[in-house]
């Protein structure tokens, strides 16, 4: 459905009315004619359709993120900033375009375009800039040529040469304007989101005033890979555009304190969040579990939920957390549900008609985190199974309390509460290790696939959980007895 959107493409601003519910991919291909875009895989996962995106973020300050433009719908693009391949190269060949050509980084080149907005994007980020750094930004892409060898080089060199950019877009653009990186004018452009044409919500009420519940689209990362080519009639509604939608803000009472978390919190707001780091130390080591960067900048933790996969690693952790999803829209106004009830079957969940997932709530006292993940591949895949596990301890060092949740061995994500009410009052130790073991070997009905029988899934299940033992208690040396 049509709406009337303003944005920014490269150095010119738009302002048309446009498919709201089109991918950007092909708006920027077909209308905009800027081919360098390449559409690959159209379902986010080979990177070469990569663009900059361009807001304002979480605390209102001018953001940049790499994404990918086929699972980003154009109604989203009201008050943004996109730039491609071809605004890069506006003023000439720039230094990641060379470091790519130098060391043969670019064979058929098909992927090449993609390559360089993602390193473009690293180097924008703010970020800091070291190699390994420099070789995570482009995870998200896919070569066949190179075999990525060339691209590491290239990823080092930039890396060392731009090791000293200042911290801040307000600094950063600049310099790198200054360095050929950007073209001036896109880098103060950069700093400067445009303004929205107006209000999203009432857009949508407007074409659907008796139904405003049709499509409510987080990050679109699942939904566009559903639907690549979304009906001309459907009107979605973004969710990061309703105030608040990505603050993550400390709420409930001086008793029960909370996390409060917007609709449209992503994947990389939550991790980078000082207070869900301060609830769980440490839990940000486990972004890199999770997908991509293009996707963690656009994958939205309520978007991961209601998408009802039974090995949702996200949903694996926020069960451990304790949350509870705030839903409103429905026939009984808004409510309170456990994460745990939400599931009721295979894609099957407690919301109801007109309902949304307006908000998830997490309990804000400090805690243990750890979360383990098997899959074929170390990094960039589905899981066979996930598993987390939360704990608080008592003043003696007992367990006082503790959530673990499975994915991967049931038709839904599951809390194991037997594991639970066996750990709780104990001392941790290998042999409660090993007790917690068997009952997560018992935990579930998982299924054989493509991806390990129902066999290796138990067996997994327990030696993960001997793996939350030893990294909750790194002090007790549980590795030691445990596998010996």
């Amino acid at each position: 459905m049509k709406r009337v959107i303003r944005f920014r493409l490269n150095e010119r601003l738009y302002e048309e009315e446009i498919g709201s519910e089109q991918p950007a991919l092909d708006w920027i291909r077909k209308t905009a004619g800027l081919t360098g875009t390449k559409e690959g895989c159209r379902e986010g996962d080979c990177g070469a359709c990569l663009v900059l995106l361009g807001g304002r973020g979480m605390d209102g300050r001018p953001e940049w993120k790499a994404v990918t433009s086929c699972t980003l719908g154009m109604g989203e693009l009201d008050g943004r900033h996109l730039v491609t391949i071809e605004g890069l190269a506006s003023g000439g060949l720039t230094p990641v375009m060379e470091a790519m050509l130098d060391e043969g980084a670019s064979q058929c080149g098909f992927c090449s375009p993609g390559f360089i907005i993602a390193l473009t994007g690293f180097l924008v980020s703010g970020q800091a800039i070291d190699p390994v750094s420099a070789m995570a930004s482009v995870e998200g892409n896919l070569c066949r040529c190179t075999g990525y060898g060339s691209i590491r080089r290239a990823a080092s060199i930039l890396a060392r040469d731009f090791a000293d950019l200042p911290a801040g877009l307000e600094r950063r653009l600049p310099e790198l304007a200054r360095r050929h990186v950007l073209p001036a004018a896109l880098a103060q452009l950069m700093l400067e989101p445009p303004e929205p044409a107006g209000s999203q919500g009432a857009a949508f009420a407007a074409i659907h005033p008796e139904d405003p519940s049709l499509v409510d689209l987080g990050g679109g990362t699942d939904w566009y890979v559903r639907n690549p080519d979304p009906d001309p009639d459907l009107a979605p509604r973004f969710s990061d555009q309703a105030p608040g939608a990505r603050s993550i803000r400390a709420g409930g009472s001086a008793e029960r304190p909370v996390l409060e978390l917007g609709s449209a919190v992503t994947v990389d707001d939550f991790f980078a969040s000082p207070l869900v780091r301060n609830l769980a130390p440490g839990i940000e080591r486990f972004a890199a579990d999770m997908a991509s960067p293009p996707i963690r900048a656009r994958a939205t933790l309520a978007g991961n939920i209601v998408n009802a996969s039974p090995i949702a690693d996200l949903t694996s952790m926020l069960l451990a957390l304790g949350a509870r999803l705030v839903l409103e829209g429905g026939p009984d106004g808004e409510r309170l549900l456990e994460l745990s009830d939400f599931f009721l079957g295979y894609k099957k969940t407690d919301i109801r008609d007109g309902e949304r997932v307006r908000g998830i709530l997490i309990p804000a006292s400090p805690l243990r985190f750890n979360f383990e993940k098997a899959a074929k591949r170390a990094r960039l895949d589905i899981a066979t199974v996930n598993t987390a596990m939360a704990v608080t301890l008592a003043p003696d060092g007992g367990i006082a309390s503790v959530r673990a949740s499975a994915g991967g061995v049931a038709p839904v994500p599951l809390r194991m509460v037997a594991l639970e009410n066996a750990m709780v009052g104990k001392q941790p130790s290998a042999a409660l290790a090993r007790e917690a073991g068997k009952l997560a070997y018992d935990c579930g009905s998982p299924i054989g696939d493509v991806r390990g029988s129902a066999g290796y899934r138990r067996r997994l299940m327990e030696r993960l959980t001997w793996a939350h033992f030893i990294r909750l208690w790194p002090e007790l040396g549980l590795e030691k007895e445990l596998l010996a």
